[in-house]
């Protein structure tokens, strides 16, 4: 096949998310443009182009926009989305279609409805990679008696259930468990009820405009130092906006950390403010997203077909020994392995690695792939 190599794009680009599709869009479009200035994909050397579109974080509209990506812009591959409820929209498109689907978003893992589509690779972190490895580890270093907070949806339960024996096993409690709607920004009956019960580490899976509220309201009721403030989608985009003093020192722990002192992400991170801008927003999502482009250039370059039935069968045997984001491979389920990183928020909103952890391999939970 010749001419050039679509990659569609299928992204919450509005509805407050646009932080977050255009990091993942960007992230993706650098290496690209690195993989089309190297000769292009495959033995006629087919340059990559990006077809966008924005799903609007509803399903029906994520469906149908992946439809139209591989039906009109003849997409060679799928990338994206970000929401769960998404991608689980989408994934049974790409594979009646026999398209791979390259998801680079942290997410609930293994008990996903669509966790075991043979056409879906997984790139962006699950439970059981960041919460093993970091739940001892904030028990050993800040207590064991852990508030669970959370927006009331798939993957902040999932996270807290994976989180709960592995507190427990090292020695740990749940002193208090709940959660809000999403896009709850008032908190302030939330805190006081923490303050009373007054934990060790307060363990939210806030998500939206949440995170920035939540600290906002510590911040002005003062309790800011009583705990040990932990939370999992506390990334650049969500706290966008809010007071730096709101929000040094919270901890968080993902696959990846733009801030990564390996000789690749310093180079990546270069040409990304490079290319688009020093203010340009980098978090945990811009080094999955990169690396899956680079997946797709390793599959391409192990068969010299460029198919997207040759890579999907290419990709499952793919990985970096080291990579933006570390080591990276598919062990099992089309799930990638890859390092997880503690990150602590300094006062000038950047990500500073604190503690890298071992990666950590799912179970194989798929007979079929």
């Amino acid at each position: 096949t010749s001419g050039q190599f679509t990659i569609g794009a299928n992204l919450a680009l509005s509805e407050g998310w646009s932080p977050w599709g255009n990091t993942i869009l960007n992230s993706a479009k650098l290496a690209a443009k690195e993989i089309n200035e190297s000769g292009g994909l495959g033995p006629n050397g087919r340059k990559i182009e990006f077809v966008a579109e924005d799903n609007q974080v509803d399903p029906s509209t994520a469906r149908e926009k992946a439809n139209s990506l591989i039906e009109s812009s003849n997409a060679d591959i799928l990338f994206g989305p970000i929401s769960s409820a998404t991608r689980v929209a989408i994934s049974p498109v790409a594979a009646e279609n026999e398209i791979p689907l390259l998801y680079p978003v942290q997410y609930e893992g293994q008990v996903a409805d669509d966790y075991c589509n043979e056409w879906l690779f997984k790139t962006g972190g699950v439970p059981v990679q960041t919460v093993n490895p970091f739940v001892p580890w904030l028990v050993d270093n800040y207590g064991g008696q852990f508030y669970m907070l959370g927006s009331d949806y798939n993957w902040p339960n999932r996270i807290n259930s994976v989180a709960k024996p592995v507190l427990e096993d090292a020695g740990g409690e749940v002193v208090g468990e709940e959660y809000v709607s999403l896009g709850t920004t008032d908190f302030s009956s939330i805190v006081e009820r923490i303050s009373q019960v007054d934990p060790d580490v307060l363990f939210m899976t806030l998500t939206g405009p949440s995170p920035a509220a939540i600290q906002s309201e510590m911040l002005n009721q003062e309790v800011r130092d009583q705990w040990t403030e932990v939370g999992l989608a506390h990334g650049q985009g969500s706290l966008a906006g809010a007071d730096p003093a709101s929000v040094e020192g919270v901890i968080t722990c993902h696959n990846y950390a733009e801030s990564m002192q390996n000789e690749q992400n310093q180079q990546m991170m270069q040409s990304y403010y490079t290319e688009f801008g020093d203010d340009s927003l980098a978090n945990y999502m811009t080094g999955p997203a990169y690396v899956s482009i680079k997946l797709i250039e390793q599959a391409v370059e192990e068969t010299g077909d460029t198919s997207p039935s040759a890579i999907k069968e290419a990709l499952p045997s793919t990985g970096f020994d080291n990579s933006v984001v570390g080591e990276a491979s598919f062990d099992e389920d089309h799930q990638l392995n890859n390092d997880a990183v503690a990150k602590q928020m300094s006062g000038d909103m950047i990500h500073e690695v604190i503690k890298q952890f071992d990666s950590v391999s799912p179970e194989n939970s798929c007979d079929t792939i």
